[in-house]
């Protein structure tokens, strides 16, 4: 018998079990039964299909054990992390981080830092989900869920270390582990330093509505003509503490608490040179400079549990959980403007501002997954999820005079900005439940799913003196059906087939009448908007072999009801403001497809050599119908790709070298298009001492191109012209990093960093 074409294809279905499995703890639990006669002795494959899930089993990578998360993500099918640490998905940016099974429910930054602290050899899989069934409940277009290593040895293991890079960052951080049989304890702090540089330069043109042919814009008929160049300069303090307590009850339940507090605090230095020509009612034209400093405070605490019953070794479990979040945040700003001549009306319109901002946002989830299976072969799964979330933002912005004092906050006289002052307050109460039905015929799978959310949202702006308040309550109901088939045969072709239907609904900052002012603009809503659907489907095929894999998949996405917020211009002087603006509001313009094809694969001709390559081709086009100028639909699409290719060695037995290079064509979006982008990045890792002490260092982006080249961003709404170019100083940086390591080396799989 060949045990091989028999246990990789159980393997893949296997994976890893997670800390917090929910969900695939049925299927660990069937495929554990049927092998416990049988000696593994085969190797994962590196990339796997299961499902609507792609996975990539960075346990069994060397290539990334040196690195970090974000490192770990570079190398999954389809995934790029940019400079800034902002993660697409096959050119998506609607994507959910998830973290053991769980949506990570962390603010932007924090998860940013978090993927950027902690190391890959802590995680056991990535999986990429870019066709989401209702199970995962979740707006966007794509999940991405990083599950942790979760081996259970005795005794204790303590680690720290310090990593830097010259952005320039810092960030030392020490984790300490626990465990016996019954019981694991985590504790993990950090702390990291940063500071970045950056400079822009823009220009934009506003054209107005032809005289001669109405619905259309005329290129003569200049409205408004804004050049600016800026400088930004910012320093951020980030501290983290996470604990986490582990609990097996008995041999069928167990039991987890865990909290994260973070604490994070930045300071901005802005500067901006403004000449702007305006031509209604007259042509005339200003230059101001401003300056802006600010500070952002932040506290998140994130806290949680969950339960877990398994009644058979079968995959009948139940898992109950509970997470809440709290969310401060206090923002204070100093802003100046001052005018080299006047703003063109003959008014005198020099600043001195001071604003004071601060949030609110509690949030807590209760979440309930049951997996019963009838047969050996199949199963249903039921989901249900009750969210409570309250926002509060209050907006207090002075006027000041020049007997403010910076160093001590004193205002005299007190003067608010009544035009810019308000107070918002929503509540949002909500609800889903999904079902789900799988069945399996030898190595074919289908999958049928339909989940249903019902969301109450009931929001208010108050404390307006020149603005009437806004109060407005809301009920909407979205439904997801999902249906996906996959097929494994025992030569290890794998094959999949699915299709999904999610609904959008516009939020309360896309359908508040409530104006929303700034020093030169404003953005309200539109409560015309309507509903969105997104139709997306999905076709693939693997391949695993000894020395490598091979795989493709073609990807189709439609998406209707698109909204968009628009810029446009004021048709005559503003009341508040006094001279003509530009304005934003959200429109439904119309609809969008993507479609294309990915492929990877890697080489693997020794055990200490792998080459890995990438590829995403994809067609992306959209059509409008704005209706305000009663201009005939616009439409635009282009032919998109990127590619990564990875090589690995090991030397010496010591001396991991690592070199990565990623390409990106120019792309187009809605109303909007980007230049090329480029990447060469390097490194080496070595472990000394049994690998008691690890150390590696790296260069990314080694030849600059991100400050030779930039990035340009061009919005190409015809009805409003914006072109930019913007560079990044520090795009090439060097990192490095030296971690020691103290007790049983079996439990650093343990340790999580913050992984809430």
């Amino acid at each position: 018998m060949n045990f091989r074409n028999i246990l990789l294809p159980l393997l893949i279905a296997v994976a890893a079990p997670s800390v917090c499995q929910t969900v695939d703890t049925t299927k660990t639990a069937k495929t554990s039964k049927s092998l416990q006669t049988v000696k593994i002795n085969a190797k994962r494959p590196v990339y796997a299909m299961d499902g609507e899930k792609n996975i990539y089993n960075v346990a069994d990578d060397p290539t990334v054990q040196s690195g970090t998360t974000e490192d770990a993500l570079q190398n999954a099918p389809g995934v790029s992390v940019d400079v800034e640490g902002n993660i697409t998905l096959r050119g998506v940016s609607s994507i959910e981080i998830w973290i053991d099974d769980k949506p990570s429910r962390l603010s932007e930054e924090t998860l940013k830092t978090w993927l950027q602290t902690l190391p890959a050899s802590a995680i056991d899989h990535i999986e990429t989900i870019t066709n989401p069934s209702a199970k995962y409940n979740t707006d966007a277009e794509a999940v991405i869920n990083i599950v942790t290593s979760a081996h259970v040895k005795k005794n204790h293991f303590l680690s720290f270390g310090l990593n830097g890079a010259s952005q320039p960052y810092v960030s030392p951080w020490l984790s300490y582990t626990w465990a016996n049989d019954k019981l694991s304890f985590n504790i993990y702090g950090s702390y990291r330093n940063s500071n970045s540089i950056y400079k822009s330069w823009s220009r934009s043109t506003t054209y107005g509505d032809s005289p001669m042919s109405p619905g259309n814009l005329d290129s003569l008929q200049t409205l408004i003509c804004d050049t600016n160049s800026s400088h930004e300069s910012t320093h951020s303090d980030m501290g983290t503490l996470y604990m986490s307590i582990n609990y097996t009850i008995d041999s069928t339940s167990d039991i987890n608490f865990w909290s994260n507090i973070s604490i994070h605090s930045y300071d901005v230095d802005y500067s901006m040179w403004v000449q702007r020509e305006h031509f209604i009612p007259s042509p005339a034209m200003y230059i101001y400079i401003q300056n802006q400093t600010q500070n952002f405070n932040s506290l998140f605490g994130f806290f949680g549990g969950y339960y877990t019953k398994r009644f058979d070794k079968k995959g009948h479990n139940l898992t109950v959980s509970l997470n809440g979040n709290l969310n401060r945040t206090k923002q204070e700003i100093i802003y100046n403007r001052i005018y080299s001549l006047t703003d063109g009306l003959g008014n005198n319109t020099d600043c001195h501002k001071f604003k004071d901002v601060n949030q609110f946002m509690p949030n807590l989830t209760f979440r309930l997954r049951y997996n019963r299976p009838y047969n050996d072969d199949g199963e249903f799964t039921y989901g249900l999820s009750v969210t409570q979330s309250n926002a509060h933002n209050d907006l207090k912005p002075y006027v000041l005079n020049s007997s403010y004092d910076e160093q001590t906050s004193v205002l005299s006289p007190t003067l608010f900005d009544t035009l810019r002052r308000f107070v918002f307050d929503a509540d949002n109460n909500a609800a889903s439940a999904d079902i789900g039905w799988e069945h399996r015929w030898g190595g074919l799978t289908l999958k049928l799913g339909l989940g249903i959310r019902a969301s109450y949202y009931k929001y208010a702006f108050t404390e307006t003196i020149t603005l009437p308040g806004v109060d407005t309550s809301l009920l909407n109901i979205t439904y997801n059906p999902s249906i996906h088939l996959t097929y494994r045969s025992e030569k290890m072709h794998n094959f999949k087939l699915n299709y999904t239907l999610r609904m959008h609904n516009p939020g309360t900052d896309a359908l508040s009448q409530f104006p929303i002012y700034g020093e030169d603009s404003y953005k309200i809503g539109n409560h015309n908007l309507s509903q969105s659907f997104v139709h997306s489907a999905e076709a693939g095929w693997s391949k695993y072999m000894s020395k490598g894999n091979i795989s493709t998949e073609l990807y189709g996405k439609l998406s209707t009801g698109e909204i968009e917020w628009l810029t446009d211009v004021t048709d005559d002087i503003d009341p508040y403001i006094g001279r003509v603006i530009t304005f934003s509001t959200p429109y439904t313009l119309g609809s969008s497809h993507r479609y294309g094809l990915t492929a990877n694969g890697t080489w693997r001709p020794t055990a200490f050599f792998n080459i890995r390559f990438d590829a995403n081709i994809y067609n992306y086009g959209y059509s409008i119908h704005y209706d305000r100028l009663g201009q005939e639909p616009y439409s635009d699409s282009q032919w998109q790709y990127n590619m990564k290719l990875n090589l690995w060695a090991k030397i010496l037995g010591r001396y991991q070298l690592n070199a990565s290079a990623e390409y990106t064509s120019p792309t187009i979006g809605l109303l909007s298009t980007g230049s090329a982008r480029y990447r060469l990045n390097a490194g080496v890792r070595a472990d000394f001492f049994k690998r008691k002490l690890s150390a590696f260092i790296n260069v990314q982006y080694i030849f600059n191109w991100g400050k030779r080249i930039g990035s340009e961003h061009n919005n190409n709404n015809p009805y409003y012209i914006r072109e930019s170019l913007s560079r990044n100083l520090n795009s090439r940086y060097i990192s490095a990093g030296i971690t020691l390591r103290f007790g049983k080396m079996e439990l650093e799989s343990k340790t999580k960093s913050g992984s809430e």
